[in-house]
């Protein structure tokens, strides 16, 4: 299974360099995640031609997002759990503290920093941060 993600494209609308990523990495991807701050409506609308999109609110994002984008998210991916958030608080605990909002998961997307971050936390859940 190949999973795409990425957060924080803070875009109002999508545009070339956005689409030519989509075409490259994320179209044949059988997932695509996104943790947050897509800005705008008609960026969650673009990447939400994907059949299997899947996004969580961030704080850049419109409130009229959140009745179709939630703030936390869980996923079962044939058998592998993964968490989502975008994240809040110090930049140095912020995979951290999306982390401890999932009892079980193997690992957790987090955005909001724009650093990227793969790590296992203390607690043995991978990070991931697209960056």
């Amino acid at each position: 299974m190949i999973v795409a993600v990425m957060s924080d494209t803070h875009l109002e609308q999508p545009d070339s360099r956005l689409a030519a990523i989509f075409e490259r990495y994320c179209r044949d991807a059988d997932v695509l995640l996104h943790c947050g701050d897509h800005h705008g409506e008609e960026t969650w609308s673009f990447l939400n031609s994907h059949p299997n999109f899947y996004s969580v609110q961030g704080n850049c994002d419109p409130l009229s997002m959140g009745a179709c984008v939630p703030m936390l998210r869980e996923l079962d991916l044939n058998g592998f759990r993964l968490g989502m958030g975008h994240g809040w608080g110090p930049r140095s605990r912020v995979g951290d503290a999306v982390a401890g909002q999932f009892s079980d998961a193997d690992v957790v997307c987090y955005g909001h920093t724009h650093i990227r971050d793969w790590r296992k936390s203390d607690k043995g859940v991978w990070l991931l941060n697209p960056g």
